[in-house]
């Protein structure tokens, strides 16, 4: 996940919710999480979504669903969601704006791990 957001050119990840795993033996221990803020120097469009998705899909993520959006009232997209899954592991990759500047949010899971905890991860489409 790491190289995909680097090369798609997301800033960089915000550390307290990158370090928000949970306590061992939780569910919230099963996954990993992202939030990249855009910046005044590094803003984070629908376009750069749609590179961190196309990164993500060389490394052999499959997006099983569409993409599904929700437009502003000035008819612009203001989210952007796709699902995708990879080797028992499911990930939601969200785009939102505003904030002005763009954020995008990675949330990643270990499917086996969530079952442990009788959590099913359904994807949505």
């Amino acid at each position: 996940m790491d190289t995909s957001v680097a090369d798609a050119g997301v800033p960089a990840n915000v550390p307290e919710y990158g370090e928000d795993r949970g306590p061992e033996g939780s569910p919230r221990a099963c996954g990993v999480s992202f939030k990249g803020f855009g910046t005044d120097e590094a803003s984070v469009d629908l376009a750069r979504f749609e590179r961190l998705v196309a990164e993500l899909r060389e490394r052999a993520w499959r997006q099983p669903t569409k993409r599904t959006e929700r437009t502003n009232r000035d008819g612009a997209i203001g989210v952007a969601e796709v699902f995708l899954s990879q080797r028992g592991w499911r990930m939601s990759v969200e785009y939102r704006n505003p904030p002005e500047e763009g954020v995008i949010t990675i949330l990643a899971y270990d499917v086996a791990c969530l079952k442990k905890h009788d959590i099913d991860l359904e994807v949505r489409g």
